[in-house]
């Protein structure tokens, strides 16, 4: 029962951050640090932080979509428009999506996410992230071996398993955005910059954990089920 409590507790948290985080992403005013002020620093810090990683990047390769959110945006619409990337179906190109008035941090991490998909382990695992049949695969084991696991091992001290297996299953978008997240904190350091404040570290952190929201529930959620059988 302590276990489960924890778990819900972690999820709780996870899931605060996360809203935090997409309420940052889709503000209407300016924040005092936002995008649309340092598009052409965040670009060196881009060259300089893909040079790290032996590769020779232009930031004029990128296609950056500008959308500034309407004023009766939900957090429960499609909240991709103002913070994603990918790849230009018409030219190509990799492509960024964010909000100029977001903070800055959001921009950096779309553009981390580019750095990280053109180096080899990076597009390796991005190319497993974006696999439907592999996503639909891992989500199914995500759902399901935490409670085989906390029935199958004895008493109920087994969150820890469940966990673990949960987010083994998730591994290829917690990577991607670890890597894409250490991509962003170079390119704030290498922008010319004072450096990343407290809040925007807050905000980049929150990011990446509102990432652990899935499988900690479902490690949760599948351990308590488990633990009925056991």
């Amino acid at each position: 029962m302590i276990a489960e409590t924890v778990g819900a507790g972690l999820l709780h948290t996870l899931l605060r951050r996360f809203n935090k985080n997409a309420v940052s992403n889709t503000r209407h005013n300016p924040d005092r640090r936002a995008a649309k002020r340092s598009f052409n620093r965040m670009g060196q810090g881009y060259i300089d932080v893909g040079k790290d990683q032996g590769l020779d990047l232009n930031p004029k390769d990128l296609k950056v979509q500008l959308n500034f959110p309407p004023s009766d945006l939900s957090v429960k619409d499609d909240l991709r428009p103002y913070g994603s990337n990918g790849i230009d179906d018409n030219s190509g190109k990799y492509s960024i999506r964010v909000n100029p008035e977001a903070d800055e941090v959001a921009f950096a991490h779309e553009l981390g996410h580019v750095v990280s998909r053109q180096t080899p382990v990076g597009n390796t695992i991005r190319t497993l992230r974006d696999n439907p049949k592999l996503s639909t695969a891992l989500g199914g084991a995500m759902m399901t071996l935490p409670g085989f696991a906390a029935a199958m091992e004895a008493g109920d001290d087994d969150m820890d398993t469940s966990i673990a297996l949960a987010l083994a299953a998730s591994a290829p978008t917690i990577l991607d955005e670890s890597a894409a997240s250490i991509n962003a904190y170079g390119i704030m350091n290498r922008a010319g910059k004072r450096g990343m404040d407290g809040r925007q570290a807050r905000r980049l952190a929150g990011g990446y954990l509102s990432y652990l929201a899935a499988p900690i529930l479902a490690a949760t959620a599948g351990n308590f089920l488990g633990n009925q059988l056991d």
